[in-house]
């Protein structure tokens, strides 16, 4: 299934007893955020424009006030110019979580006032409608900002995991494991009984040992340095960085089978490149039910919508454990706890 393009929709706002969440909004007329750029660049190039409420869901669509949007790295490569888009400008955001506030004619899996999370293309705005196959209700037990952050980097950290049918005592090296995709592999693959060696800055190496991963400095000798921690070799590779841990990983003796890559370098090494496609509910569900019951712990850095520029230099320049969230009633919820649960 191809992730269709979101696009922005009016609300029939009399339907549900909603907080507006238009904060600095035009007085004059309904009017919504969106986050957009119209030029190619760092973060300084994104701009929150008002645009007016347009119409209602098609019958196979779903209205949603979004409540929190999760930032991803495919968002900054695409704004970069990396994946270029056609036409610009262009609309921010892959993953969201909201209030359905108007159904189609032919949803039957989501209903009017439902907590829902969702997938697409531009996403970033204070009214979105979703194709309805692209959006499902909320896990019970989990808050607006975990379910921003599952349809795209803990999916992806699942189907990937999935696909290499990793075993119990199987050594598996994980980079940028203190990152939104390898902070839930790390944990996916202990509980699968794996010895985990996951890649991080020093600075988020207490936190990778909690996770029961052993952490290791990405700089320096990467082969040198996974080598010395895995005497007896390794059998898979996970790489959500880039193209060092595929070469690192080939020097090894690694089969190239048994790495996948995330990163965008796959192809070029001809490794498999397995990541999520859609929206899976069953896989949503599960890890809503790990995040419920304590034995999954996403950290999230919340910050408010109107300060979206600051959230992805945080993300890109600065460094962040776990994921970034921003909130679109600029009232974050609380951050998750630093460490797992002892």
């Amino acid at each position: 299934m191809s992730e269709a393009t979101t696009t922005l929709v009016k609300t029939t706002r009399r339907r549900l007893d909603l907080p507006s969440t238009t904060a600095g909004a035009q007085k004059e007329g309904p009017s919504m955020r969106v986050a957009q750029y119209d030029r190619y660049g760092p973060p300084d190039v994104i701009t929150l424009v008002h645009e007016p409420d347009p119409g209602d869901p098609g019958p196979d669509e779903v209205s949603v006030r979004v409540i929190a949007a999760g930032l991803n790295p495919a968002d900054s490569k695409m704004r970069r110019g990396h994946t270029p888009i056609v036409d610009l400008p262009a609309r921010i955001g892959r993953e969201f979580s909201g209030i359905a506030i108007a159904v189609g004619e032919n949803v039957t899996h989501v209903e009017v006032g439902q907590e829902v999370l969702g997938t697409g293309q531009g996403v970033m705005a204070d009214i979105i409608v979703s194709p309805a196959d692209l959006v499902m209700a909320k896990p019970d037990g989990i808050t607006f900002d975990h379910a921003a952050v599952l349809p795209v980097a803990a999916q992806t950290a699942w189907a990937a995991v999935e696909s290499q049918r990793v075993q119990p005592g199987d050594v598996v090296a994980v980079s940028a494991a203190a990152g939104g995709v390898g902070v839930v592999m790390c944990q996916l693959l202990r509980d699968l009984g794996a010895v985990v060696i996951g890649t991080a800055s020093p600075r988020n190496h207490v936190f990778v040992e909690g996770m029961g991963a052993i952490p290791v400095d990405y700089h320096g000798d990467l082969v040198a340095t996974l080598e010395e921690f895995t005497p007896k070799g390794l059998h898979h590779v996970f790489d959500n960085s880039g193209h060092e841990m595929i070469e690192a990983a080939l020097q090894l003796g690694v089969p190239r089978q048994n790495i996948n890559s995330i990163s965008g370098d796959g192809p070029k090494f001809g490794v498999p490149t397995v990541g999520r496609v859609g929206l899976n509910r069953d896989i949503i569900n599960a890890l809503g039910a790990k995040i419920a019951d304590g034995s999954l712990i996403i950290p999230i850095r919340t910050q408010p919508f109107d300060e979206l520029k600051k959230a992805y230099i945080d993300l890109e320049e600065v460094g962040v454990l776990g994921k970034v969230v921003v909130r679109m009633d600029n009232t974050p919820e609380e951050d998750m706890p630093d460490l797992p649960p002892a």
